[in-house]
């Protein structure tokens, strides 16, 4: 269950202040809950895009975003990694906020909302750092390989991504200590856990294009399953512990989606061109083409395309506006 006096508490921090200088807008909606955020990558800017009516409206940024990570419906805690700061999107209330200073490089953020803490991963220092976000306290820093990526959060454990390392580190989150770690494919992308093993997938070896996703059991370290997916595939995720495992690959532009259970792929779709980033909801998958400039929407159930919307400039990280699911 959520804390909420830990987000109520955040919320009347950041938000009874009011508008400062440092703030910056973001696009004012009528129906938050219909609204898809996307920041871009070939462009320093959000765009708010109106799944309801299509209509879209961009502000410009100083930055460009790294990571995001949700602590409640529509607000969310965000990195740049040539930044010092923290950030706080509040979609609610229609401006990013400085937070806290933090070293640069964080590339991935990961929030607990159990207990309001936050795990970052900076490739620059190659640490984990775990905050308190209410006091702002960065409580303990992990040395883990080199240039963490990605983190994926369960339970008492935190799966850490050292992709230039090529491993997998195990962080024990009631005592903050590495309990295992094990190397897995060469130059890996993707982190996923699926309730038993520890999912990554990648570029593979140099000079070779890799078209699988691995599974390794997260205590012993061993590979014991392999998928053939799309080339390069560089995020595996679900909608639940129990869905269907989806499969983003760049390299061949496509989406996979294959069974939990038998592992059999059960459908493969192109999603546009050069594919980065995929959120999902209990009904549809959400995927931007970074390089075919567009957002894509489908039926998580038969990746039927529902709706294409032109995103100009490079849309890569998504994230929803409101109390929208």
């Amino acid at each position: 269950m959520k804390n909420p006096f830990i987000i109520i508490a955040i919320l009347i921090a950041v938000t009874l202040t009011g508008c400062t200088s440092s703030d910056i807008s973001l696009p004012k909606t009528e129906n938050d809950e219909s609204v898809m955020y996307i920041s871009h990558l070939k462009e320093n800017a959000i765009t708010a895009l109106n799944l309801s009516t299509g209509s879209e409206e961009k502000v410009s940024l100083p930055f460009r975003f790294s990571s995001i990570a949700e602590m409640e419906s529509g607000v969310y805690l965000a990195s740049v990694k040539e930044k010092e700061s923290l950030y706080i999107i509040d979609t609610t209330e229609n401006k990013v906020s400085p937070y806290m200073e933090l070293k640069e490089g964080i590339i991935d953020l990961k929030y607990n909302s159990e207990n309001g803490i936050l795990y970052t991963a900076n490739g620059k220092t190659n640490n984990i750092q775990v905050i308190d976000i209410e006091k702002k306290d960065i409580l303990k820093e992990v040395s883990v390989g080199e240039y963490p990526s990605k983190m994926v959060h369960h339970g008492e454990r935190l799966f850490v991504l050292a992709s230039k390392s090529g491993k997998v580190y195990v962080i024990d989150t009631s005592t903050n200590n590495i309990t295992n770690s094990f190397s897995v494919t060469e130059r890996p992308e993707g982190l996923h856990f699926d309730g038993k093993n520890i999912w990554t997938g990648g570029h593979g070896d140099t000079g070779e294009m890799n078209e699988k996703v691995f599974a390794y059991d997260p205590e012993t370290g061993q590979e014991v399953k392999t998928v053939t997916t799309g080339l390069m595939p560089i995020q595996i995720s679900q909608v639940s512990e129990k869905s269907s495992i989806y499969v983003l690959s760049h390299g061949d532009h496509s989406l996979t989606k294959f069974s939990a259970d038998t592992y059999e792929v059960e459908k493969k779709i192109n999603v546009g061109d050069n594919p980065s980033f995929m959120i999902a909801d209990e009904t549809h998958l959400y995927v931007s083409s970074l390089d075919g400039d567009e957002v894509i929407v489908l039926d998580n159930r038969t990746l039927d395309v529902v709706d294409k919307y032109a995103i100009e400039n490079g849309p890569y990280l998504l994230f929803k506006g409101g109390d929208g699911k």
